[in-house]
């Protein structure tokens, strides 16, 4: 299962944390997976490359699996826009393949969705 985890601060995403293998596959030929991956790599390359973002951090741990994007200081509506756009995408796979992929909504304020 890959569990990814979106903070938010009202409405409004800023970060995402995603880890574990969603298990549709073996490693290496699961789509489910390499679609996650895709579009949290897309994500980070968004921010560094096209908006050049530097009020943004990540760190990816490969072998844990494990990405967290954290673009909190960051409230420009180019970066709110590709963060919705990305989450969107991942909630769709979430939907497609519930046992593989799941999404929670943490608040700032602590409340879990």
């Amino acid at each position: 299962m890959t569990d990814i985890s979106v903070t938010l601060d009202g409405d409004i995403a800023i970060a995402i944390d995603a880890q574990g293998h969603s298990g549709f596959a073996d490693k290496g030929e699961d789509i489910v997976c390499a679609g996650v991956s895709a579009l949290l790599q897309a994500l980070l390359y968004g921010f560094k490359n096209v908006l050049d973002l530097s009020s943004f951090f990540y760190t990816i741990e490969e072998g844990e699996g494990r990405m967290t994007i954290d673009w909190s200081m960051s409230r420009s509506p180019e970066a709110r826009l590709l963060a919705d756009t990305i989450i969107g995408s991942l909630k769709e796979i979430a939907r497609a393949y519930p046992e593989h992929v799941r999404i929670m909504e943490v608040h700032t304020d602590g409340i879990q969705v």
